[in-house]
């Protein structure tokens, strides 16, 4: 993968998906069955390449050790 996105953009994503959760935990009575699938598959791309980076980065300080 080599690192595909930045530390910023990591961090980015994951604020990014805090938000959308804050949202889901304050409002989960009025959002209907498609915005919920909308929200999940959007937090599944922003989760998914902060973990895969996350992995990543700690092989690499693993091998640097």
């Amino acid at each position: 993968m080599a690192h595909e996105i930045s530390l910023e953009r990591a961090q980015e994503k994951a604020h990014q998906a805090e938000i959308i959760c804050r949202m889901m935990e304050s409002y989960p009575d009025r959002m209907a069955d498609s915005e919920i699938t909308a929200i999940a598959s959007l937090l599944r791309r922003l989760t998914g390449d902060v973990a895969a980076w996350l992995i990543e980065e700690q092989a690499a300080r693993e091998n640097q050790q």
